[in-house]
This record gives C-alpha cells, structure tokens and sequence, in this order.
C-alpha cells in the first residue's frame, strides 16, 4: 500500500515538473517571438532612414545592437526596401546586415554580452567594407563620401546603445552625466533621425514624438531637459533634411519656457509648450512647414498629455534615468540636514537682531531719566516742574554729580541723594547682568552656529557616495556566499575623490580568514584593498574596505619636556585609508595644567574628525569647549593637517600655532599663521591652507619651542638620506633642536611626515 501510494506521489511530481517545464517553455516562446517582432518593426523603420538625402546606416546599428535578432532586423529592412528605395540603393546596408547575421549563427558568441569596443571595431569594419566595394562600381567621391559620414556614425551608435544596454543590464543606475550622457543624446539624435525620415501623411514622426518627449524632459529635468532634448531635436531634424530645421530650431526655446510651469502639473506644461511654439512659430513667418509643424506640435503635445502619469514615470525612469534607491534616499537625508542647518542659521540671526535691538533700548535710558522717574513718580508737582524747569535742572545736576547733586526748588530735596545712590547701584547691576546676558548670548549664537556646521558637515558626509556600482557589489556579494557566508549583503560605492569602498554585512564573524579574504575580494573585484575594519554588533558583523590610495605617508616624532612633563599633545589618527590626521597642540603655560589643556584638545579633535565632521567645525567645537568650562585661563594651540592620498593634497588649519614648513628638493617652504590659539575670544577664525604634495615631500608640525635652524637640517637630511625613515629623520631633528636650544629649553615636539608614491600592485 505504502509502495503504491510512493509511485503515485512519484508520478504526480513528475507530472507537476513537466507542466511547469512546459509552462516555462511557452513563456520563453512568447519571449523570443516578442523580441523577434520589436526586432523586425526596428528594421523596418531604421530600413527608411534618410541623412541629407542618402539611406542612414541606422538599420546597421539595429541590428548589430540586436545580437541574435540581427535576422529579423534584416527581414523588416528588406521588407521596408520594398516599399522605399529599393535593394540597390540599400546594398550596402543589407549587405552589412546579411554579414552580421551569419556572423551570429555560426559564431554565438560574437555579440553575446554587447560588449561596446569588439561590436563598435566589427560594425565599422563590415559596413566600410560594404560601401567601398559598392561604391567601386561608378559612384562620386561625394557619395562614397557620405556613405564612410554614416558607417562610422553607425559605429558610433552601436557604442552608445551598447554602453547604455551594458548599464541597464548591470542593474547600474545610468545618470545623466559624461560619457553616459553623451551616449544618451547620440541614441535621441539618431532615434529621431530615422523617425522623421518616415512619412505618416503631412505628419512627421520624428518631430511628433520629439513634441511629447520635450515637454516630458522638462518636466522631469526642468530648463536643462527641456532646452537640451530640444536643441538636440533640432540637430537630429537637421541631419535628416534642412528644409525641415528651421521651424525645428524653436523647440528649444519652447522646452525652455515650459519648464517653469513643470511644477504646475502636466496639463499647464503641456499648455505653455504648445502656446509658446506656436507663437514662435508664427513670429517666425509662413513657409510650406509652417501648418505641417504645428500639426506635429499639437499631435505631439496632446500624446504628452493624454500619458497615464504611472507610465510616464516608467518611461522618464527607463529612458531620462534616475539614481538607485539608495542614492535617492541619501539625497534626501542630506536635503533634511541642510534644511535643519539653515534652520539654526536663521534662528542665530533671529538672536543676533534681538540682542541688538535690547542693546539700543538699554543704552537709551540715561542716568537721569532713571533718577527722575523714581523721584518724581507719584509727586503731585511733576507738571509743574516740568513746566518751570525745575525738573530739567534736578536731572542736569544728577548727571553733572551723581554723587551729591543739588535739588534747588524740588519739594523731595532730602531724598534726592540717596535716590541717586540707589539708582546708580541699580544701573550698575544692570549694565552688568548686560554684560554678562551679551556673553552669554555671544556663546549661544556661536554654539548655535557649531550646530549647523555639524548639520553641515555630516550632510556632506552623507552625499559623499557618489556612485554605487551595481556590477562590483554583486561580485562581493557572491565571493563571501561561496566562502561559505549566508545572508550576506554588500555594497561597493565611489566617493567625491573617486575612491571605491567595500561594505560588506556578515550573519557571522569571520573567524581568522581575514588576510585571506581581502586577498580573495582583492582578486574577484580586481581592486587593491586594505586591511578592513570589523564591526559587530547585534548578531551582525561589518566589513569596512578602503582601496588602496596612489600615495603613502609614513610618520614619525619626537618630543622633549621642558619641565615635569610636557605641556605639548601630539597624535596621529585616520578616517580611512585615503585620509589621515596630525594632530598637535601646545598647551598654554607649562606643566600638568598645560598637558591637561593639549590633551583634551588632540583628544576631542581626534573624535570629531574621525566621526566625519571637518577641521574647520571640530576647531569651533574646541574653542566652544574651551571657553564655556570653568578653568582660568585655558588656551591651546591648535595645529592640524589633513593627508588627501587620494588626490595628494595636505591641508593645514592652524589656530596660534608655530609654523609648518613643506620640505621639497632640499628647499623649505614656510606655512606660518597669526590666528590665536583656541579659547581665548569666542569667535576665532584659524588661518587654512593647502599645499600640493608628491613622492619624496616631508611635512613638518613643530611647537613654537623648536628651533627653526633644526627644522632647515630636516630639509636637508630629506635629500642627502632619502631612504632614511621619517622615524630616524624626527628623532634627528629632534636631538638637534635640543643642543640648539640648551639646557633650560621650552616643550619641544616635532611631527615628521613623508609622502611617497605606492607602486602598482603589479610591481610589488
């Protein structure tokens, strides 16, 4: 019975999988069919192609583009020569195509993958080919000419419609911008090219679907889409015949203006598209394209229109491209913070007028009028006075001598001293709580204004991924999932210096393979990674990996106290691989007080910078820190510099520090600064600067107990020994700037920092 009931169970599946199998097959059918029919309706359009009057190779492009379709490309071409041209006048075309298709069947693999260089080389070597050897039986020099003209225009196509393909294929977000962009408008031009060579009647497709993309653009990419597709339409009716151009010419115009009415909704920018056409082209004067072109105007815009919103979403998001969801919602991460930053701007402006306009009303009230109104409030002979100048006499004679004023003719005589005396220690508690709500209120607008430069500095963090690649975090993600790994996700992206990283999120820890798999991610992303750096938290463990910057930059110190301990604080940090710090301050005054002042500043500095925030924000984060704690007289110094060895930059940021020096070639170049050091005013500005760094340079960060004559033997060591580590060459510096300075000397601390070029991963 149970062996009964196992066969049927058996047969039942067996059935179920070859329904399903034939289920797939018929979807797959469908699926080819489709694409042979697209194929075949590209053919035959492109077969209509004109440019200035000869047949276009787009028909070429088509079916190099379509891979194994090329066939049916072919039929609908030759198809479309039998009601155009003719095959003679197509000869060349077909005979491309004809070599292309043979070229897909017998060998498979010749355009699978739509690889742009190797189908860019065949397209123009076959379609050159074929239009010199039909050009050898009689044709002008002008024909043959124009033949080579639209073989390479071909090539050129095929490249374009290949990158673009490769992208869309990849999952890769393609954006509007270099070389995409590029490729995106030679597809419209030639798209619209082969369009307007096809006659539907008095209508010209070309400039029909050009009239309901325009519009779209603009709406999706404001004046630059609009002004652009326009200018490019121009371009593309152009090429396929002049007499057509110049109606065509104020489509741009026409894409521009309706751009400002894209917030309105589709109806409005579809209505100031075709006002401002139209009147254009009636400004323009009549000629025979006049009524032909504002029919496609309104044919063009009433298909905009009439557009499902849903599906012109699709389309603008297939065809005018937008960024990944990822890239999108950091966008708007970093619009939310700029906005809060702007925010707190205006609310610190807001304080900033406040306390202004409180200032006047304070500084308005004079002695005087204080002293009269507390003795003449409630006095039954005020009018009177003021009437006889009794009054302006007792007020002039307070202001004169506050101390013992004279009151000649005031009934309250008597008490007029010591209203004064009360008066004058209420001003002065006043001007004093003035003061002291002033400073206070300085200190709150200037944290106000850190906020929004923290706000700032972290929105740029967040827009610093430029751009994920699709492709790369795929390839991760499958090397760890065959190491083993589940669940893992990855994410490879590019920075604002072009930098690639690797984030990679693992179910697991793992273990002690870590050498080997950066080596193992290294090989499958064909990228130099460093070490990574391991995070774990809740379960899950993250993977940090940076490439591998062109530079380099070794360091080396060497510190002296000049008492005790040393007052001076130094430390190297980074936030990746491509950028580091030096950190050095000098505490004011000398000993443990001096170290505390140094070491809290290094110490918050190194925080703020490796949480993402800039030298310029974590300098008014350390002077707001300095200035609102309760210690007497606590300053520092502040020398920071910042290593780009992406793009090979050194940054400096100096708030009263001793001068840095680049040594380069033997020769010093001196960084000096005359700010003041952090929490001695409110408000202090540091002095910047950047210098440009190569292989062979030496940065120095020395305290202002360092001599300079030491520093200038640094420099010269660099080129007598320049395989000398930046460790011996600051320990050398360092004894120099000892015996230079004598026995009693100042804290002394010298930062030696070498730059040098990495060499290629295939010279190591």
């Amino acid at each position: 019975m149970s062996i009964g009931i196992g066969t049927g169970l058996e047969r039942l599946g067996t059935a179920a999988g070859l329904e399903a199998d034939g289920t797939r097959r018929i979807r797959r059918g469908r699926e080819v069919l489709l694409k042979c029919v697209l194929a075949a309706a590209a053919g035959f359009l492109s077969g209509f192609g004109k440019m200035i009057g000869f047949g276009s190779y787009m028909c070429v492009a088509a079916a190099a583009v379509s891979g194994r379709y090329s066939g049916a490309v072919l039929i609908g071409t030759a198809v479309s020569c039998l009601f155009g041209d003719g095959f003679a006048a197509m000869a060349a075309q077909l005979g491309s195509m004809l070599t292309m298709t043979a070229l897909n069947v017998f060998f498979p693999d010749y355009s699978r993958g739509g690889e742009p260089i190797r189908l860019t080389i065949s397209t123009a070597a076959v379609t050159l080919l074929f239009s010199c050897i039909i050009s050898a039986g009689g044709a002008d020099s002008f024909t043959l000419s124009m033949r080579i003209i639209g073989s390479l225009m071909s090539a050129c196509i095929v490249f374009a419609a290949a990158t673009v393909s490769g992208k869309r294929k990849s999952g890769e977000p393609v954006r509007v911008g270099g070389l995409t962009a590029v490729c995106l408008a030679m597809i419209y031009i030639a798209a619209v090219t082969t369009l307007c060579s096809c006659a539907l009647g008095k209508f010209n497709l070309g400039r029909i679907a050009a009239c309901a993309v325009i519009p779209a653009a603009a709406k999706k990419r404001r004046a630059a889409g609009g002004a652009v597709l326009g200018a490019l339409t121009a371009v593309a009716v152009t090429m396929c015949s002049a007499t057509l151009a110049v109606n065509t010419m104020l489509l741009a115009a026409a894409g521009l203006i309706c751009s400002a009415f894209a917030d309105l909704g589709r109806l409005p920018c579809a209505a100031a598209f075709l006002v401002s056409a139209a009147a254009a082209l009636a400004a323009s004067g009549l000629n025979g394209d006049t009524f032909p072109m504002l029919a496609d105007l309104i044919v063009g815009t009433v298909i905009f229109a009439a557009v499902p919103s849903g599906t012109l979403a699709k389309l603008s998001t297939m065809f005018m491209v937008t960024g990944s969801p990822a890239d999108c919602a950091g966008q708007t991460a970093s619009a939310r913070l700029n906005f809060a930053a702007m925010t707190i701007s205006d609310i610190r402006r807001r304080l900033v007028r406040a306390a202004e306009a409180a200032e006047r009303r304070t500084t308005s009230v004079t002695f005087g009028d204080r002293v009269m109104n507390k003795l003449c409030t409630g006095c039954r002979l005020y009018d009177e006075c003021r009437a006889n100048g009794c009054a302006a006499n007792v007020e002039r004679a307070c202001e004169i001598d506050p101390e013992s004023p004279s009151a000649v003719g005031c009934i309250r005589g008597d008490e007029l001293a010591a209203v004064c005396a009360e008066c004058r220690s209420r001003e002065l508690y006043e001007r004093a709580e003035a003061v002291r709500m002033k400073e206070m209120g300085t200190l709150f607008r200037e944290q106000l204004g850190v906020m929004s430069d923290l706000l700032n500095d972290l929105s740029c963090r967040i827009s610093r991924r430029r751009e994920t690649d699709v492709k790369l975090s795929a390839a991760a993600r499958s090397f760890f999932e065959r190491r083993g790994f589940a669940g893992v996700r990855a994410c490879v992206y590019t920075d604002e210096t072009l930098a690639r990283h690797v984030e990679i999120y693992l179910g697991s820890e793992p273990d002690d393979r870590t050498l080997s798999l950066t080596a193992g991610l290294c090989r499958a992303l064909e990228i130099d990674l460093e070490m990574p750096g391991i995070t774990t938290a809740g379960g899950v463990t993250k993977l940090e990996f940076d490439e591998l910057p062109p530079f380099s930059a070794e360091t080396g110190s060497w510190s002296a106290a000049g008492g005790e301990c040393s007052g001076d604080s130094l430390e190297f940090t980074e936030t990746s691989a491509g950028e580091k710090f030096v950190l050095l301050s000098d505490g004011m005054g000398s000993g443990r007080r001096a170290r505390l002042d140094s070491g809290v500043t290094v110490s918050l500095a190194g925080r703020l910078l490796r949480s993402g925030l800039s030298m310029r924000t974590a300098q008014r984060v350390i002077n707001s820190v300095m200035q609102s704690k309760d210690w007497e007289e606590s300053f520092a110094t502040l020398d920071f510099l910042r290593l780009d060895l992406f793009s090979g930059r050194a940054e400096f940021l100096k708030s009263g520090a001793a001068p840095a020096y680049l040594c380069r070639d033997g020769s010093m170049v001196r960084i000096a600064s005359d700010s003041f050091p952090a929490g001695i005013f409110v408000s202090a500005d540091p002095d910047l600067a950047s210098v440009k760094v190569f292989d062979g340079d030496i940065l120095m960060l020395a305290t202002d107990g360092a001599p300079e004559e030491a520093l200038e033997e640094a420099a010269r060591l660099s080129v007598e020994s320049p395989e000398m580590k930046a460790g011996d060459i600051a320990r050398l510096t360092g004894l120099r700037c000892r015996e230079l300075a004598g026995v009693r000397h100042d804290d002394m601390t010298v930062a030696i920092i070498k730059i040098s070029l990495r060499k290629p991963s295939h010279d190591r």
